[in-house]
């Protein structure tokens, strides 16, 4: 009894923890785990029974006060603590504080998720020690932070062979983006990707784009630096069908976007009605026209105060870089901060040989218009042939248009929709006044989105963007990787030695001669 009295308060509480460590460390004997803890309370229940009497004297002492004291400070920071987590578990804010928000999501992404018209189902198929699966788990976290539609969900391929038949799943870290009947598959994951399929799995049809082919226009089978293969990956990365269009046909049904990249001949007549009458239907067309050709496009831009010039811009703030002036260079502050294509624009783009664009002050009726990109004060449009060839260029007042000019144009009609032919009101079907609203995006370059330059800075991001506005798809706006740009510290011999006595070597004594005295001068008291 004296050995209970003297030892089994402590030999209990020791064992009563001892066992609860245990039975988390090795769960798979949790019952010989609980017994252990179990026969530690009891013998620290008998051990507090026999020394009551001291317990009681204790606390009525001037010590026991004291520590009761010191306790009842403890519990109130500790229902602090617990009361603030509470709060903060159910009204959370997030702050990314380096550089590139390497750790948050795109604008665009971010618009995406909290405007899912359905619930979508993220279902990764990744081994719980995947290297890169922790990765994977916080970048899903941010999208479930935005959007409550959004469920995910981890399936160990080994552990669980009956989803891999039931999803026909042949190699790890694949994920599956499910809603509704929609389905698409990543292997990369990374947020272009998931969004990307995000936005595929929540569209009911699909987006076609149609380059138009047959007069001397750029190529989407071209893997030249002249050819438009980078921009047919790029849009069918973000689930665009693109698809070759001749006019002989019209233009098909299913056209989100008409694009012509830099025709070099002119247009039939034919041709041009049957584009003409596409965008009085309300139809997007996205027209580039390089310096020296000639489309015949004049009389359909001139419908929407549009017009490019016969000039080539030059630009000496391009020669600041090392570059030719005859490749004008739009700065991130040229571009409309307004508009849906470059409200979120912050990155320099280039124009190798182009032209300026001319909107007119006073625009026709219905139209609005937009200069999306423009060049710095220090360009002007260059109309003499003779100066170009012979490279001794200058700006001839009256003759030449100082800068800054328009190389980018977004405009913008509305007009009475044109029905088919044969299209007659009728009992069931009354005649309606509705209105088309036709978008025409027009550029005076088309080598910024050729293979040359598509991933030079910008270029490619404007051109995905200004094809996303045209065909409503204002959500796929540019995604662009976030770098991280290495930070190295480069030290001298003096400056190691300085920190590694103050750092390494004194801060720790210093902190430790401090706690030991006073410790010692509490110790006197």
């Amino acid at each position: 009894m004296r050995i209970l009295k003297d030892y089994g308060t402590g030999t209990g509480a020791l064992l009563a923890v001892l066992g609860l460590i245990l039975s988390t460390v090795v769960p798979e004997r949790r019952t010989y785990c609980l017994s252990i803890g179990g026969f530690g309370l009891v013998l620290l229940a008998a051990g507090l029974v026999l020394i009551h009497d001291r317990l009681l004297a204790l606390l009525r002492g001037k010590r026991g006060r004291a520590a009761g004291a010191s306790a009842g400070y403890a519990l109130s920071v500790m229902a602090v603590v617990i009361l603030v987590n509470f709060l903060a578990a159910r009204h959370n804010i997030r702050f990314d504080l380096t550089e590139n928000k390497a750790f948050s999501l795109s604008e665009q992404t971010i618009k995406i998720l909290e405007s899912l018209p359905r619930e979508v189902t993220v279902t990764a198929f990744y081994r719980e020690m995947e290297p890169t699966r922790q990765k994977l788990e916080d970048l899903l976290e941010e999208y479930k932070y935005h959007s409550k539609k959004l469920s995910v969900k981890y399936i160990d391929p080994d552990k669980s062979p009956g989803e891999v038949k039931r999803y026909g799943i042949t190699e790890y870290g694949t994920i599956i983006v499910e809603s509704g009947k929609q389905e698409s598959r990543v292997s990369t994951p990374d947020e272009e990707s998931i969004t990307n399929a995000l936005i595929k799995v929540t569209k009911d049809h699909e987006r076609v784009v149609y380059v138009v082919a047959g007069h001397g226009e750029r190529s989407l089978s071209d893997n030249d630096r002249n050819g438009l293969t980078l921009l047919k990956a790029a849009l069918e990365k973000q689930h665009y069908a693109v698809k070759p269009l001749a006019f002989n046909q019209g233009v098909p049904a299913d056209a989100s976007v008409v694009l012509l990249a830099g025709p070099q001949k002119p247009l039939l007549d034919a041709e041009k009605t049957i584009l003409s009458d596409y965008l009085n239907r309300g139809g997007r067309v996205f027209v580039m026209q390089d310096p020296g050709s000639d489309p015949g496009l004049g009389e359909i831009l001139a419908r929407y105060g549009a017009a490019v010039r016969k000039d080539v811009v030059i630009d000496k703030v391009s020669q600041l870089f090392g570059q030719d002036a005859r490749i004008p260079m739009v700065p991130p502050d040229g571009y409309d901060e307004f508009h849906p294509i470059t409200k979120s624009f912050h990155y320099q783009t280039f124009f190798p040989l182009a032209s300026s664009i001319d909107v007119k002050d006073v625009l026709p009726e219905g139209v609005t218009a937009a200069k999306l990109a423009k060049t710095s004060d220090y360009s002007w449009g260059e109309t003499s042939e003779e100066e170009l060839k012979s490279g001794h260029i200058r700006l001839d007042e009256g003759a030449d248009v100082r800068g800054p000019l328009t190389i980018g144009a977004a405009l913008v009609k509305k007009s009475a929709a044109v029905k088919p032919a044969g299209d007659k009101p009728s009992e069931d079907k009354p005649s309606e006044d509705k209105t088309a609203e036709s978008r025409l995006l027009l550029f005076g370059d088309s080598d910024f989105l050729s293979n040359a330059y598509f991933n030079a800075s910008g270029n490619g991001d404007l051109a995905l963007s200004g094809i996303a506005w045209l065909s409503e798809q204002e959500d796929l706006i540019s995604i662009r990787p976030k770098t991280s740009t290495p930070r190295v510290v480069i030290l001298t011999p003096q400056q190691v030695f300085y920190y590694f006595w103050t750092i390494v070597a004194l801060a720790p004594v210093a902190i430790t001669v401090v706690g030991v005295g006073i410790w010692w001068r509490r110790k006197k008291l």
